[in-house]
């Protein structure tokens, strides 16, 4: 497959001289298409004699052997004679960047791309990359959003105090509870956890004290007893709940490292 005239413009020396495929796919209407290296080949060194010192090496990405590179001082990428698998020797050209599939294919693709396809015929993987921004980019942290103390690994990480949900730490996995959103909840579970009961308790008075049919009582009071039992469940859940410190709000831009 040829590679489009924009792509020849910006990249002036070849990845790998022989066995290189760029390739296009719309992911997504429109978003950038999306180009990605299949199989590279070691490729002539002849034209391109490296400017290195004899012995010099790079250790392979995916299986960590030795890989000489004598003679490819000009390309930006060199196979492994171990796993067949591409590690990049330089950066990616102006406008591009490398994208490793986890199935070890190494891609290239434009910096503005969001979405790319694996083009191996035993992964065709879409990898999502959108979240992922430059380094000190900044964005204007949502109205609510604090700075909070795990409560359980000490960390401090980011929560919106406006969402009513329990915050979830990024660094340990576990939930606690921001402000008095626990303690809301749980009077209220066990409110209603109470009201259940008390009619559940009402309802199995009157059936034993009538004489009619009491058989289709008995999957409604079942239900009752079941709900009581499930919202005193939550409600216990919510009072026992860790609560996490707040250390303050944030203001105007959070910059991502």
């Amino acid at each position: 497959m040829e590679v489009p005239p924009e792509d020849r413009n910006l990249e002036t020396q070849p990845l790998i001289d022989e066995g290189i495929g760029l390739y296009s796919e719309d992911l997504e209407r429109g978003e950038p298409e999306a180009e990605y290296i299949t199989e590279y080949g070691d490729g002539t060194e002849s034209a391109q004699r490296a400017q290195r010192p004899n012995g010099a090496t790079v250790l392979c990405r995916v299986c960590e052997v030795s890989v000489s590179l004598e003679g490819r001082n000009q390309q930006h990428v060199v196979k492994c004679h171990s796993c067949d698998e591409a590690t990049p020797i330089r950066p990616a050209p102006p406008g591009k960047k490398y994208v490793r599939c986890p199935c070890n294919c190494l891609l290239i693709c434009k910096a503005s791309s969001t979405r790319i396809a694996c083009p191996r015929n035993n992964c065709r993987r879409v990898i999502t990359l959108a979240g992922q921004r430059d380094p000190g980019t900044a964005i204007r942290a949502p109205t609510g959003s604090c700075r909070v103390k795990c409560y359980h690994c000490n960390e401090i990480f980011l929560f919106n105090t406006l969402t009513n949900a329990l915050a979830n730490c990024p660094h340990c996995k576990k939930y606690s509870t921001v402000g008095n959103f626990a303690r809301r909840r749980a009077l209220l579970f066990f409110v209603l956890a109470a009201t259940v009961a008390v009619l559940a308790v009402i309802l199995t008075m009157l059936t034993n004290a009538s004489s009619f049919n009491k058989l289709y009582m008995y999957p409604i009071l079942a239900a009752l007893y079941g709900c009581a039992l499930y919202t005193a469940y939550k409600s216990f859940n919510y009072y026992t709940c860790r609560k996490s410190e707040i250390i303050g709000p944030v203001e105007g831009f959070d910059i991502h490292e």
